[in-house]
């Protein structure tokens, strides 16, 4: 008897804390996507054969509302449609109240991986990218002298958690 009640109050456990096998059973991710913007004027020009886009990879499906538990890091991979035009940049997130925060892919401690990826250690900076509060990304230069930037401003959140890292 005491083995069915210490069941029944585990299974009533897992779900008042709204778990299940597949939120722990693979990643989700977030992509932003846009297009190279040239020009910082009233009149800027959408090149529409330079694609760019910045996705972030979380080991939980805490991507699709704001997470309870803020993960050590966050991955991520930046990809060109073409090559670069902005030689080495850094990210700008605007967030929906006005708000901007920046950071540099080369930064210390977030240097390309083997496999493309840059690693985020800002633990309020995760919080901002797995909530719902983004406006919008741009990826600028870093040297500041060049006018252009990609525009990252189209979301998809891929929630299939049998699919792998790319």
């Amino acid at each position: 008897m005491t083995r069915k009640l210490s069941t029944v109050i585990f299974l009533l456990l897992l779900i008042s804390g709204d778990l299940s096998y597949a939120q722990w059973n693979g990643e989700t991710s977030k992509i932003y996507s846009g297009y190279l913007h040239s020009g910082r004027s009233s009149k800027e020009k959408v090149d529409y054969s330079r694609a760019c886009s910045l996705e972030f990879w979380c080991p939980a499906a805490s991507i699709l509302r704001p997470p309870a538990v803020i993960p050590e890091k966050l991955t991520y991979f930046v990809r060109f449609k073409q090559k670069n035009v902005l030689g080495k940049f850094v990210i700008k997130i605007y967030a929906n109240d006005g708000e901007e925060y920046s950071f540099d892919p080369n930064a210390e401690g977030q240097q390309e991986g083997p496999n493309g990826e840059y690693h985020l250690y800002d633990t309020y900076l995760i919080y901002l990218i797995l909530g719902q509060d983004i406006n919008r990304f741009e990826i600028v230069s870093s040297l500041g002298n060049v006018k252009d930037k990609y525009v990252l401003d189209k979301l998809e959140i891929n929630d299939d958690h049998s699919q792998g890292k790319p």
